[in-house]
């Protein structure tokens, strides 16, 4: 009986994740002209390296799907200056507590010269959620 209860479950779970649509990212340099976005993105499964963004580039877009027994987060940091003297270590996503994947969910990071805005609405003006720290 509990070798059929583990069977249901886990055959459920990926169903659920086979349909689940892809999780979003999505990082912004509207810094200004000439001015270079560095990010650093991992998970616990995923180091994506450094990369550079440049001003009003197509965005960087990490597309990912939740897993339920480590609880997906993804962290971010954001450099950016003359001498990357400005940055910040933002929790880009976190999944939520429950065993249910989250489908569909879309996170967007903006880095302006005041500080970095969120949304959470493509489409939707982000807001200021961070003022960045200077070295």
């Amino acid at each position: 009986m509990k070798y059929l209860v583990l069977f249901i479950l886990v055959t459920t779970y990926f169903r659920l994740h086979e349909a689940c649509e892809n999780n979003r990212i999505e990082l912004h340099n509207e810094l200004g002209p000439g001015r270079i976005l560095e990010l650093h993105c991992h998970s616990l499964e995923d180091d994506l390296g450094v990369k550079n963004l440049n001003f009003n580039a197509p965005p960087f877009v990490i597309g990912f799907h939740d897993n339920v027994i480590t609880r997906t987060a993804w962290y971010c940091m954001f450099r950016q200056g003359a001498n990357k003297e400005y940055f910040y270590k933002i929790e880009a996503y976190r999944a939520g507590y429950n065993f249910i994947p989250r489908c569909g969910q879309l996170r967007v990071w903006t880095a302006k010269l005041d500080g970095i805005y969120f949304s959470k609405i493509l489409g939707t003006p982000p807001v200021l959620a961070l003022r960045w720290n200077k070295a």
